[in-house]
């Protein structure tokens, strides 16, 4: 019998299971703000927590790190990713964060044409102008850049960070994915850190902030340090568009969770925004049905 870990199709199953978890990262970022963990303090206690865990793992089972410079830099900038996503959801709408941050599968597209010599087909066209569209409508048809907020542009730059630090670690051959989760929870704690310096956080102060602190680092552990494996792990099998394809069932997860358990207004132009980019995405998987016709 074939080890799950060698089907074809474990890589994808990984990746679907991890966007679903994903999906509802806001909860635990939500959670504690209410225990004085505002701004990027939350994201900092998860990830620091999760690195803390990785490295005493990898010294007791004697586990090296294992991943060449390419892939590291990949690491660094999910880690990028992961901060900046988890900052955005604290200043803005979760279910626009998370429609804004699902561009990646338009930015994937453009990497691995320009970057990784792939071709461009009807289906790349097709992944663009939904991704535009979808994200036009999701910030309720405005066109002036004074529309956006601080949160909507951490939330596209996360979604870009992404779509790099994914082909990055899929062209960087082969690493052990226990350490490239260790290289992306260190990238994201020293850049939620850095958003702290910049004032999007508040001093550690009081016992609310010190609970929040022990409670983020053992959320770090049981819930982003095992999604974060996964991802990482699926991340090197698969093309950077498969993958991002695959982690759009974030959307369906976060999307529900957020619009059901908090008061976020979601119409009928949010709504569209969401169905046009889930389009974009799906038009990855009917590359297969392209004639050759770009």
């Amino acid at each position: 019998m074939t080890p799950i870990v060698d089907r074809p199709t474990t890589p994808a199953f990984f990746a679907f299971l991890a966007a679903a978890l994903w999906g509802i990262w806001w909860i635990p970022i939500r959670y504690l703000e209410t225990l004085g963990m505002d701004g990027a303090w939350g994201s900092v206690a998860m990830n620091a927590g999760a690195a803390l865990f990785v490295l005493a793992w990898m010294a007791l089972r004697r586990i090296r790190l294992r991943a060449g410079v390419t892939a590291a830099m990949g690491a660094a900038l999910v880690g990028v990713a992961v901060s900046t996503y988890s900052v955005a959801i604290t200043m803005a709408d979760v279910v626009r964060v998370i429609l804004l941050f699902y561009l990646a599968p338009g930015w994937s597209k453009i990497i691995e044409w320009a970057f990784m010599g792939r071709g461009w087909h009807w289906t790349s066209s097709v992944t663009i102008a939904a991704s535009l569209l979808g994200a036009w409508l999701v910030l309720g048809g405005e066109l002036s850049l004074s529309g956006l907020g601080l949160g909507d542009v951490l939330a596209v730059l996360s979604g870009m960070s992404w779509a790099g630090g994914a082909a990055l670690i899929f062209t960087g051959g082969r690493s052990n994915a226990t350490g490239l989760s260790l290289l992306t929870c260190l990238s994201a704690t020293l850049i939620g850190t850095g958003f702290v310096i910049l004032g999007q956080g508040t001093v550690f102060s009081g016992n609310a902030t010190a609970a929040g602190a022990g409670i983020g680092a053992l959320a770090g552990v049981i819930y982003v340090l095992p999604i974060m494996v996964l991802t990482l792990w699926s991340a090197q099998r698969l093309p950077p568009a498969t993958i991002s394809f695959l982690l759009t069932a974030e959307i369906l997860s976060g999307v529900i969770s957020g619009a059901l358990l908090l008061d976020e207004p979601f119409g009928v132009m949010q709504a569209g925004g969401a169905v046009l980019i889930l389009i974009a995405a799906t038009a990855e998987v009917m590359k297969g049905l392209d004639n050759g016709v770009g």
